[in-house]
């Protein structure tokens, strides 16, 4: 049996970034069930378009868009797209996202600190930029950005720049909540804990078996975020703005 359709979430268009795969795949199938009608957007063009034919052979009302975020003219192009397609925009859940590879902050080159940065931080605005004129002359909208568990607790396989973004979100979740509640949009984040579609996903099964016993809620998979994100969009949250959302399975405690 599928999920309930939800109404609250039956009548949004949202946009998803980072759709391709992983959580934002995730995401995107999670509200496909609930009723939402999707903009599904990656810069791996091809495996969003086939993220795409699965869901609308379901009935799904879908259609996927290339778009690498760290680039302010496709942005642009991508929402005026959807805003063709669809007519509107009611939400967008900001997940795309990358690291560069694993080392010290020394070692890091200032070509994969950029290319983080840009992507991570960076791409998660030049995303929530382009839609705002249009939610603000609406008067509604909710936003929803992916974060890390990083941005508040190091780990040595994620990089310095990595977690500077992640952390960068949880500012920007925090200002453009401030500015926009009276405009009708809710902005807010979500913390991820290890879920087994990141760098995790190469832990040794001794790293799983330590892991497991200073957190005993484990390693379960990417949807526990995508319901997180479901019950932001829905009208469940419609009194929650500006928060930093802990999904992380006892990996941080105490926010």
């Amino acid at each position: 049996m599928g999920d309930p359709v939800n109404q609250s979430i039956a009548n949004q268009v949202v946009i998803v970034t980072g759709a391709a795969q992983g959580i934002g795949e995730c995401v995107a199938r999670h509200l496909a069930r609930q009723g939402a009608t999707l903009a599904l957007a990656d810069i791996q063009g091809d495996k969003v378009a086939s993220v795409q034919t699965s869901l609308s052979q379901t009935g799904v009302n879908a259609k996927s868009y290339y778009v690498d975020i760290a680039d302010t003219t496709v942005v642009k192009a991508a929402i005026a797209s959807i805003l063709h397609d669809f007519g509107r925009i009611d939400a967008l859940v900001n997940v795309a996202g990358l690291d560069a590879p694993p080392g010290l902050a020394w070692e890091i080159t200032e070509d994969d600190w950029r290319r983080v940065i840009d992507v991570d931080l960076n791409g998660q605005w030049w995303m929530i930029q382009a839609v705002l004129p249009h939610m603000m002359a609406q008067r509604s909208g909710k936003i929803v950005t992916i974060s890390s568990i990083s941005a508040r607790r190091p780990f040595p396989d994620h990089t310095p720049a990595y977690a500077a973004a992640k952390a960068g979100l949880i500012g920007l979740t925090n200002s453009l909540a401030t500015q926009l509640e009276a405009y009708g949009i809710l902005v807010n984040c979500i913390l991820p804990g290890m879920i087994g579609t990141g760098t995790d996903i190469n832990m040794t099964q001794e790293e799983k078996d330590q892991y497991q016993q200073t957190f005993p809620l484990g390693i379960v998979g990417p949807e526990p975020v995508a319901s997180a994100v479901s019950y932001l969009l829905a009208e469940s949250g419609d009194w929650i703005s500006g928060t930093a959302m802990n999904v992380s399975g006892g990996g941080i405690r105490g926010i």
